[in-house]
């Protein structure tokens, strides 16, 4: 449930830099809270997030640098991003006594991230055991500017001492190699050692071999403090120590460089060297006693290239200080989850946040999440969707091992597209170990992807894309659903049956509407697509007809699936029946439940809930969301009215309560508005499902900026232009943005 108190969002009357701001002036030691403002606080620029541990560490962190695409191999999930060295580790000792807040008494507390600059910092003032009182202040943030980098500010103040004498200070900057995926290690090392104040660490994975080099300078601003490199396989560290009298400071600066094999280098190591090399030889390096200070000019660039982003991105909201945060929010995670240029990997269901998901991608990023980038950043939907090409002969040969022709994703992929759904979890709610069925028979991602690729096209006018990737994606995900289909001959319809729609708490099902309308609708692109082909770029159609048996009957065959295809909808009322068998079954009586703690499914358990009509997530509401220009107002009403009240709004998924806010505003439901951008907005910095801490919801957070743009500003693009017809929330004054169409940048400003 949504709290009256936003935790993490600080807004002072009369300021404005709180609304770019995440923020939080007390610690909560408590591990569930920790942990899940590890996920809050993470920092990442699309090469690699770092979860917002401690620099100097807390008991049972959950510390994780996740790399994008870096993956090894785990049993049963098949492969995981695995967890790298920590490059963040700053140790401090005062008069050998070691600072961190489960020691000592802490004085005072705050920490920020400053959303505009992706910057993340802290400052603490804390007693030690022994009385010395100091102040702690640490800065840090990874480039976007400089994708490989990596930089932390971090200054001591010794306030006071029992005896006013100085006190002894050592603080020790290290690579920590002891870091895993909760329990288990992914990486070792195969060499480390320093060239001048450089120090470097050469690691691999276990199992894939994914070469990584990391390099650091640690300096300071002080002549009288030592330096001592300290070489080791597992802590290599950098240590400086003196003493500070009382009122006296000390800053230091870590700057830390990454490659992978990924990045097609032959030799990681030497890459990394010379452009951290390159960096302290630039021109604008500040010089303090015994290094060279990047922190200024990098940041320098960190700001630009962050204010590119939001001249892009942002958008403006007057009139709800919570639903501004909660999205400027959701577009950060957006950005530092995902690549700018790599078309190998994907965006993960929680991003390179945390554990959860494993860092594997499902139907989330093209319904979620990519419409985000669709109107706003085309280039990098355009790579999302590249991805999904090169994985074609993967998706036809999981068709060929069913039985099918054309090409079928899986519901889980990483970078080989195989499927890597586990065939079996233990339930984090109920503990029974089940049997996950999404790999076989939740079948609609592959419709998913075709729409998303439609519609990439359809807003960005990306005629290349089309002719030299799209249609062929088109094409042969429409072959699949073609053979799919089963003839019904006591109906003269085709069926798709025994699948797992969007709901996916009832399982082998016949004819789930969602899976069916989009199955249809990605055949009828897909004839589009090849009709525009044929007009436009004759050489590349002919060349997809004969590389997929495109025979004129095989054709006829598909639009005779088209006008043929069973979807379980009254002609009269307009209502679909989300499953052959749907409304058989009796409903569940909520009332029954009131106070629970969790999802109706964890509560009945997998069986039983399966039968009654409730429903984990939109499906047919999702379906009327995601092809809305098919459906009329009625419709949307009368479908509103029968499954908005049977959906577990409140346990069953984060994906969809953002998402029916584009319903909710076209029908006029300003309350459940409110409710439902909140409960997406604020999914994460609340932790409002409670599992923050394995990571953010990335989907939520792309479904937040449709609710805000396709919904509330009612943005509809076509051919011709753009429309908005906004339908405001109450409390909200003014709701301002910008997007792309056909390559042309439109800003929109609308005022209540």
């Amino acid at each position: 449930m949504l709290t009256s108190k936003t935790e993490n969002i600080h807004t002072s009357e009369g300021e404005t830099a709180p609304l770019w701001t995440v923020y939080e002036d007390s610690f909560d030691p408590t591990l569930k809270k920790l942990h899940s403002q590890e996920t809050v606080y993470t920092i990442g620029n699309g090469y690699f997030c770092t979860r917002g541990t401690f620099e100097e560490g807390y008991p049972r962190a959950d510390t994780a640098t996740l790399l994008y695409g870096v993956f090894d191999q785990v049993p049963i999930a098949k492969e995981e991003l695995a967890n790298i060295p920590d490059w963040t580790e700053i140790k401090l000792f005062v008069n050998d006594e070691r600072f961190r807040l489960d020691r000592g008494t802490i004085l005072d507390y705050h920490r920020s991230l400053d959303l505009t600059q992706g910057l993340l910092s802290r400052s603490v003032s804390w007693e030690s055991p022994n009385g010395v009182r100091i102040s702690i202040n640490s800065q840090r943030f990874a480039s976007l500017a400089d994708e490989h980098v990596g930089i932390i500010r971090f200054s001591i103040t010794v306030d006071s001492t029992p005896d006013d004498q100085p006190a002894e200070i050592l603080i020790r900057s290290s690579f920590n190699t002891a870091q895993g995926n909760y329990n288990l290690m992914h990486v070792e090392t195969v060499d480390q050692a320093h060239t001048d104040d450089l120090l470097w660490l050469h690691t691999e994975t276990k199992r894939s071999l994914v070469q990584l080099a990391q390099t650091m300078s640690f300096t300071s601003d002080r002549t009288d403090f030592r330096k001592e490199i300290l070489d080791s396989d597992i802590s290599p560290s950098i240590r400086l120590y003196g003493s500070l009298k009382p009122g006296e400071s000390l800053t230091t600066e870590k700057v830390v460089v990454m490659y992978t094999s990924r990045d097609g280098t032959d030799d990681v190591i030497r890459t990394a060297l010379e452009h951290h090399r390159a960096l302290l030889s630039a021109d604008n390096v500040s010089q303090s006693y015994n290094g060279q200070f990047l922190f200024e000019s990098l940041l320098t660039t960190q700001r630009e290239a962050w204010a590119h982003f939001w001249q892009e991105a942002d958008i403006l909201v007057e009139g709800d200080d919570k639903a501004q945060v909660g999205l400027r929010y959701s577009l950060y995670q957006l950005r530092i989850n995902t690549s700018s240029h790599d078309t190998r990997y994907s965006i993960a269901a929680k991003g390179l946040t945390g554990f959860g998901y494993r860092g594997h991608v499902f139907h989330d990023t093209e319904i979620f999440m990519l419409p985000f980038f669709t109107y706003v950043l085309p280039d990098i939907a355009r790579n999302l969707l590249l991805y999904r090409y090169h994985l074609l002969p993967a998706a036809r040969k999981k068709a060929a091992s069913n039985g099918y022709e054309g090409a079928q994703y899986p519901w889980e992929s990483t970078l080989s597209g195989d499927e890597t759904t586990p065939p079996s979890i233990i339930h984090p709610e109920t503990g029974e170990l089940i049997p996950v069925l999404n790999g076989f028979i939740e079948l609609h991602i592959t419709s998913s992807i075709a729409h998303a690729t439609w519609e990439y096209w359809r807003v960005s006018g990306d005629d290349d894309f089309l002719q030299e990737y799209g249609a062929e994606v088109l094409l042969s995900t429409a072959q699949y659903w073609a053979s799919r289909v089963e003839k019904n001959p006591e109906r003269t319809e085709y069926e798709i049956t025994n699948v797992i729609g969007p709901d996916e708490w009832h399982e082998h099902v016949n004819n789930n509407a969602y899976t069916n309308y989009m199955a249809r609708n990605n055949i009828q692109c897909a004839l589009q697509a090849l009709d525009w082909l044929k007009t436009n770029s004759p050489t590349k159609a002919r060349q997809l007809v004969q590389q997929l048996n495109l025979t004129d009957e095989r054709l006829a065959y598909w639009q005779d699936i088209i006008e043929h295809i069973r979807i379980p909808q009254n002609p009269e009322t307009g209502l679909f029946e989300q499953f052959e068998g749907f409304f058989d079954l009796p409903k569940l009586d909520q009332s029954k439940f009131e106070g629970r703690k969790d999802s109706y499914q964890g509560i009945l358990g997998v069986e039983v809930v399966q039968r009654y009509q409730i429903v984990k997530q939109a499906d047919v509401l999702m379906l009327l969301t995601v092809l809305e220009r098919e459906f009329d107002l009625k419709t949307k009403e009368v479908n509103w009215d029968y499954y908005y009240p049977i959906t577990d709004h409140a346990y069953g998924s984060s994906l969809t309560p953002a998402l029916h806010v584009i319903l909710a505003s076209q029908l006029g439901r300003t309350a459940d508005v409110v409710k439902l951008f909140l409960a997406g907005a604020l999914v994460d910095l609340e932790n409002l499902r409670g599992n923050t801490p394995e990571g953010v919801h990335a989907a939520c957070a792309g479904a937040v900026w449709q609710a805000a743009i396709l919904g509330i500003a009612g943005l509809r693009v076509d051919e011709h232009g753009y429309t908005t017809n906004p339908h405001w929330p109450d409390g909200w004054k003014r709701l301002a943005f910008s997007f792309k169409h056909k390559g042309e940048a439109i800003h929109v400003d609308l005022h209540r």
